[in-house]
């Protein structure tokens, strides 16, 4: 419902590890079983002994057929009202715990609604929402009751992020301002099975508009400082052009101003990337998710890459047939500071392979390098902002440890996984794991 935030794995263990770990029992089946056999032979016994009975007592046939008319009658009404007892208990008891889940959900302060996958039809709306949307929901799309004037799917549908192979896979958290009431929300959602055996989509979706204008303030004022930043580095690195241009310019001055120009052009991309991490971390909208041919991606990130030289050769070995579903920007993203960190950590060259294949429950991006290997104590860290590897003379790589937080962002709200395996001295592989796009994607 709501408009970007895929994350599985931060929330620890949350509602939707509950609703996998779920007890797959079924009392009810085990009772009514119970019930039935009970119920067969008090029967049984009823009818045998009392024949046996009438039979002995009455020897007039006219007489016993009456007697055996009332003793049925009698077992009708005894076991219809025992029958009645019961159902009126066992419903009042289900009504009861119907009600008790109806209150626990409308007093949440969140939009809950239950969808079927396929139709979009909404299955259940809670009272928050009712609130919000209003009550005609009923035989209605979730598109059409929660957003204005939307007659198709949403383009941003979390939908595609939901199964592994035709099965309910890991939650997804996104973030979206509703085209209704133009509020921003926080949604979770998680596919599951529904009674009838049909998968739908639960959504979970707290309102979040008070924390987004703190945050938009944030961002305002981060915008204001990086730009009050790159306007110097912006003349810095046009006068250093003009410079370079100029034929009358000595060759060690050229050298000093070339030197310029390339450490003014990686402040404004450091510049950058930190308001990119700054953003993913604060703002989880997806927006722009379409299928991507992976072969095009790996391409584009590949393409004029700075941290790679003459001393590296790249190689792409990826179907061209290999969709993922997400943001083609933030994807190239990821595989573009990828292949740099492969390249910028391979500082005598070699091979840089990036390789594309469909593992059957997923996508699997992967890229192997020839360098000087990452301590398996820093493994995990190098995804964490400012974290650099301690390699004596830092003055061989470059950076400040921001590429890789972000790389794990956008994979993360994407619905994916990364994760590297290296040894020093013997190169680096970093597995990307991206969901499958679903049929009709």
């Amino acid at each position: 419902m709501l408009k970007n935030l895929p994350t599985s794995e931060r929330n620890g263990y949350n509602i939707h590890t509950m609703l996998d770990n779920r007890p797959q029992s079924r009392p009810w089946l085990t009772t009514a079983c119970k019930v039935a056999v009970v119920y067969m032979i008090i029967a049984g016994l009823w009818i045998a002994f009392s024949d046996r009975l009438l039979e002995q007592l009455i020897s007039d046939p006219v007489e016993l057929t009456q007697w055996q008319t009332v003793k049925g009658w009698l077992f009708v009404t005894l076991t219809g009202g025992l029958l009645f007892a019961y159902l009126h208990r066992s419903l009042r008891q289900q009504q009861e715990a119907f009600d008790e889940l109806t209150i626990l959900f409308d007093s949440v302060p969140a939009v809950i609604y239950v969808a079927d996958m396929q139709s979009y039809e909404l299955l259940y709306v809670n009272g928050f929402a009712i609130k919000r949307f209003g009550d005609q929901w009923q035989k209605k799309t979730c598109y059409e009751y929660l957003q204005q004037g939307q007659q198709q799917p949403c383009g941003f549908c979390s939908n595609p992020l939901l199964l592994r192979e035709g099965q309910p896979g890991p939650a997804v958290t996104w973030e979206f301002r509703n085209t209704r009431d133009g509020r921003w929300y926080q949604c979770l959602d998680k596919a599951v099975r529904w009674p009838d055996k049909r998968t739908v989509r639960m959504e979970i979706a707290l309102d979040i508009t008070e924390r987004k204008e703190m945050e938009r303030t944030k961002e305002e004022l981060l915008a204001t400082v990086s730009h009050e930043m790159r306007t110097p580095l912006t003349a810095i690195t046009g006068f250093t052009e003009l410079l370079l241009d100029e034929p009358s310019l000595s060759q060690p001055a050229r050298h000093h101003v070339e030197t310029i120009f390339r450490e003014a052009e990686k402040l404004q991309d450091l510049i950058q990337t930190f308001l990119e991490v700054r953003r993913l971390k604060t703002d989880g909208a997806r927006i722009d998710y379409e299928t991507i041919a992976v072969r095009s991606l790996l391409e584009q990130a590949t393409a004029s890459n700075r941290e790679c030289s003459d001393k590296h050769l790249l190689s792409i070995d990826c179907p061209e047939e290999l969709m993922v579903f997400g943001n083609r920007r933030e994807l190239k993203q990821v595989f573009s500071q990828l292949a740099a960190n492969a390249c910028r950590f391979s500082p005598e060259g070699g091979t840089v392979r990036l390789q594309g294949r469909d593992s059957g429950k997923d996508i699997q991006i992967t890229i192997i390098d020839q360098g000087i290997g990452i301590p398996i104590e820093d493994q995990e860290r190098i995804f964490e902002p400012f974290h650099r590897l301690d390699i004596g003379d830092r003055r061989r790589v470059r950076g400040i440890g921001l590429g890789l937080a972000m790389v794990r962002e956008i994979v993360t709200l994407h619905g994916g996984s990364i994760r590297v395996e290296s040894a020093p001295g013997q190169g680096s592989r970093f597995l990307v794991t991206l969901p499958k796009p679903t049929s009709g994607r």
